[in-house]
């Protein structure tokens, strides 16, 4: 059974908020999984062709003809297509779940399009359905159709590969479908590629009432994800469910469906708000769908749910570490489920006999396929081009394992879930209280602009890490474990700010050995989530001095050396002091470059600071990062 944490703050009806008018740089229309995932890169539906996450040309056309005129609503199409004028577009707005087109001619005839993902936690079989609904509702015209079409592209990464179209029906109506005649299960893996197997479905047009259509878009993979030699399927299937039945299942409950997410989006919408403002709001709107779009959520040999990540345009790893830490914040609050979901594929590879460290590992493979780590594992393949420690990034992994465990025992009230692979975490916990404290020369998650020994985020995360090591074995009755750990973390705490101090403005610096310097700490971000009251509040206040004389017109640094940032932790350094006027300030600038970027593609989450362009990392899972207030809000007000 799924064990949600909902959202929703202290169970009340906030009052409705004003929204901002937002213009996303990209648009997510079919937004389930990272081989089915399509967007409008443009500021009106009909202005371009949709595609996929990637930027591969994916189009979806939706005309209309009413009263005697074909309209075009959505892409370009080809050749006559072209010609047909176009129902003008009044607005876009993204919600949680619904994206809404609405158009209108000033003469009466207008029309709504919306594109509903169901990505509701409290029913993990439908949030696990490869379907997006799109439902388009007239009003002016005595007569109207709408039409949909879909191209090959949607079904192939070869655009040379012959392919097959089929069509049949699905309680009661067409389900045409496409795929490759020669479908090549698991042919393709890495970053940056759509299918090379499965097929393609487009139901409809289902009709209900007269003035309303929908189409429902659909994608059957027939194979998800192969893990250490084993075909997995996707969760909706672990039962033995064909995918007839789920598309049967699916066409039955699109009203229920429909209105369900309207009601979850207008909810989400006022606490976001209540959380942190009109913008934040906006943010967390956009991040919602594309954080579970870029995972898979599959049943493994023994029907446990796995939620494997696919590293979108950042090396193409499945299961990265580094990746789902910071999405966790959106898990915690959507799923427990989803949450343990995603830490126990890493967990069953740690404890095999496939992985003979004694740290965590960064990565799975090459998504789809999980195989074994890829990253630093042969030369050339890390930044720098090792091979061995200093590459692996083993005390970022070991940090990052043992703070999100932490994280699971805290919301249940028990670590029997760590407890499952214990001897791996109390290895984890020994490495880091060996190496942890002042990192080597390795790589970190952040290490953009190089590595460097003596990292102080990286640091801080070593000491949260030994403190959540400390508080998990507390809560599994070992009390001379749990007190060895605090006290080490208790010790650490003010060495580490000894240490760190003499950075830039007043606040700490970016490594042990250059004073004057600074970096985000969005480490810190746990102490106040897990409760380990390791740092006096005076830390966050001169980091957030710091961030506000160093702060560009689209948002603060990730460190001294170069203007980009992330936006996962521009937010997570948002929340550092509790106070409602820093979150909205780091918020400021991420909320401005998704507004105003010039780069048309899906939420990137690094970017330039002074420009406002798009440095690298589209469509990823860490965009739900930006829960993190949603997350303390769950225990710490925010001060206005």
């Amino acid at each position: 059974m799924n064990k949600s944490l909902c959202y929703v703050l202290a169970g009340v009806l906030l009052p409705v908020m004003t929204s901002v008018a937002f213009r996303p740089p990209a648009v997510p229309l079919v937004s389930v999984e990272p081989h089915f995932s399509v967007w409008s890169a443009a500021d009106r539906l009909y202005d371009r062709d949709t595609t996929h996450w990637a930027g591969a040309v994916q189009p979806l056309v939706l005309l209309l003809d009413a009263d005697g005129t074909t309209y075009r609503l959505c892409g370009r199409g080809r050749g006559h297509m072209l010609e047909l004028p176009v129902l003008p577009q009044t607005s876009c707005r993204v919600g949680a779940t619904v994206t809404r087109y609405s158009f209108d001619n000033g003469k009466g005839l207008s029309a709504v399009v919306d594109f509903t993902t169901p990505r509701l936690t409290d029913d993990l079989d439908v949030f696990s359905r490869p379907v997006t609904y799109v439902t388009v509702r007239v009003t002016g015209a005595k007569n109207a159709a709408v039409h949909a079409s879909i191209t090959e592209a949607w079904a192939t990464n070869d655009d040379a590969a012959k392919m097959s179209w089929a069509t049949n029906t699905v309680a009661g109506v067409r389900d045409l479908s496409v795929g490759r005649v020669d479908a090549r299960p698991f042919s393709i893996w890495g970053d940056r590629k759509r299918a090379n197997w499965g097929r393609v479905h487009l139901v409809g047009p289902v009709i209900s009432p007269p003035s309303t259509t929908t189409y429902v878009l659909a994608y059957d993979n027939e194979k998800s994800v192969r893990f250490f030699g084993a075909d997995l399927v996707d969760w909706w299937r672990r039962g033995g469910k064909t995918f007839a039945a789920m598309l049967e299942e699916a066409v039955r409950d699109i009203s229920a469906l429909e209105a369900k997410c309207r009601a979850f989006d207008e909810k989400f919408r006022r606490d976001m708000e209540h959380v942190g403002g009109a913008k934040y709001a906006a943010i967390a709107e956009l991040a919602w769908r594309q954080s579970f779009a870029a995972c898979k959520f599959v049943a493994n040999t023994d029907g446990e749910p796995f939620l494997l990540s696919a590293e979108n345009d950042s090396g193409g790893m499945i299961g990265t570490t580094d990746v789902f830490y910071p999405q966790f914040p959106h898990l915690l609050i959507s799923s427990l489920t989803l949450a343990k979901a995603s830490l126990a594929p890493t967990c069953h590879y740690a404890a095999s006999t496939n992985w003979p460290y004694a740290y965590a590992p960064h990565d799975l493979g090459l998504f789809p396929i999980a195989e074994g780590q890829y990253y630093g594992m042969k030369k050339g393949q890390a930044v720098g081009g090792g091979t061995d420690d200093t590459y692996r990034m083993p005390v970022e992994e070991c940090g990052n394992m043992l703070i999100l465990l932490a994280a699971v025992a805290q919301a249940e009230g028990h670590a029997d879930f760590a407890g499952r692979w214990w001897g791996e975490v109390t290895k984890w916990a020994e490495y880091l209280a060996q190496f942890g404290y002042d990192p080597g020369n390795q790589l970190c998650t952040d290490d953009f602009a190089g590595h460097l020994a003596h990292n102080a985020n990286l640091s801080v995360k070593s000491i949260v890490a030994l403190a959540s090591y400390a508080k998990m074995a507390e809560l599994r009755g070992e009390k001379d474990v749990a007190a060895k750990f605090r006290t080490l973390a208790k010790e650490l705490a003010p060495k580490w700010i000894a240490a760190a101090n003499g950075g830039a403005f007043g606040g700490t610096r970016l490594a042990f050995d250059r004073p004057g310097t600074w970096s985000l700490k969005y480490n810190l971000v746990w102490d106040r989530v897990l409760g380990l009251g390791l740092f006096p509040p005076e830390i966050a206040e001169a980091e957030m001095r710091t961030y506000r004389a160093v702060a560009q017109p689209y948002g603060v640094p990730l460190d001294c050396r170069k203007t980009y940032t992330k936006s996962d932790w521009i937010v997570w350094a948002g929340t550092l002091t509790g106070q409602r006027k820093d979150l909205e300030f780091m918020c400021e600038g991420l909320y401005r470059f998704l507004d105003e970027t010039p780069d048309r593609t899906a939420f990137g989450d690094w970017y330039m600071t002074d420009s406002g362009l798009y440095r690298s990392f589209i469509g990823r899972s860490v965009v739900g990062g930006v829960f993190m207030p949603a997350l303390l809000s769950k225990t710490h007000e925010f001060a206005k």
